[in-house]
């Protein structure tokens, strides 16, 4: 639940343990977490430099309040999502500098709608090991309805097909039809999280790098994008992805697409981090009514009458691998807003 805010799944699970204790050794810690002394002092070290933790001498350690650390290590995010930005915007500008001196053939331009849908299908059918992409509109494909058989022709499908580990950061803002296509990609095996975006992006095993010009969506404009192929350039993009990655916020998939709610999905994801109904609201486009709404169905649903229950039984439930969703009320819609043609 912590990870958002850069707390590694092992280090959030030791603090769950010494949380209630007034002190505790770290052989104590090892044996109540199952791990090696050497493994709790690397996670306890990890949660002293977040301020969770702090040592009282002879190998005990004592928990710091969790609330005290959540305001500097939000802070810390937002610093290095600022930055990742400003690096997004000095690269940017490296690249149309570039335009004009190409002779190494690092960065080339693409011109039309083909010519990018020619190289996104040539850097998925390529990779080997990794795809990474930033997902927002407008998008340059259309799709008439979302199923597992129209998805299978996507390469980003076809690549998870082939063993390829694809993640995505989503921009905010879904409407149901595009929450039952993420809902199917990461049903498939897409790692998929959602937070502000910054352009555009489609990385490929750190190698090259797809760039649409979002000036270029503009009404008139012909549609334009750059593939970067210089390592430095693509470890820049690399980093400023994972910068981003790390400050997103995981989605919750079911296991079942056909079971599954993806509005209530994204629900349940953005409270499993602490957000407020108006972030919720925010991050999905919608008014506070219809969160505070959605919410008291899932309350409904799961049996409990306080947050404080269901927050109970979310947790639960995700530790177990048991999270389950229902049908939509009234059904799903056939038609979806189309994927971006690089993603």
């Amino acid at each position: 639940m912590l990870q958002s805010l850069g707390v590694s799944g092992a280090a959030e699970a030791l603090y769950l343990v010494l949380a209630p204790l007034e002190t505790a050794t770290e052989r104590d810690l090892a044996d109540l977490t199952a791990c090696s002394t050497d493994e709790a002092v690397a996670l306890l070290t990890e949660l002293q430099d977040l301020g969770l933790a702090r040592p009282t001498g002879a190998g005990a350690w004592e928990p710091l309040p969790l609330l005290a650390a959540v305001g500097p290590l939000r802070t810390r995010r937002l610093a290095e999502i600022d930055a990742a930005a400003a690096a997004a915007e000095t690269l940017q500008n490296r690249l149309l500098a570039s335009t004009q001196d190409r002779d190494e053939g690092n960065i080339s331009i693409l011109v039309g709608r083909e010519a990018i849908l020619e190289t996104r299908l040539e850097l998925c059918e390529t990779a080997a090991r990794a795809l990474c992409a930033f997902d927002k509109p407008p998008y340059v494909a259309s799709r008439l309805n979302v199923t597992p058989a129209v998805l299978s022709e996507e390469p980003e499908w076809q690549a998870l097909e082939r063993g390829v580990v694809l993640r995505c950061v989503y921009h905010p803002g879904f409407d149901e039809d595009r929450l039952t296509e993420l809902a199917l990609f990461a049903t498939k095996g897409e790692q998929s999280r959602t937070a502000p975006v910054p352009m555009k992006l489609l990385l490929a095993d750190q190698q090259a790098a797809l760039i649409p010009s979002m000036r270029s969506y503009e009404p008139g404009q012909e549609l334009r994008a750059s593939v970067v192929r210089h390592p430095l350039l693509v470890e820049a993009l690399q980093w400023l992805f994972e910068a981003v990655w790390d400050a997103s916020v995981p989605i919750v998939t079911a296991s079942s697409v056909i079971e599954s709610d993806p509005r209530r999905q994204m629900l349940i994801s953005l409270m499993m981090t602490g957000s407020t109904d108006s972030a919720i609201a925010t991050q999905l486009g919608i008014n506070v009514r219809s969160v505070r709404r959605w919410i008291s169905e899932l309350m409904d649903d799961l049996g409990v009458t306080t947050r404080l229950q269901l927050g109970a039984a979310l947790v639960r439930a995700d530790n177990l691998g048991q999270v389950s969703y229902m049908r939509p009320r009234g059904g799903q819609r056939t038609t979806s807003e189309p994927r971006q043609a690089q993603r």
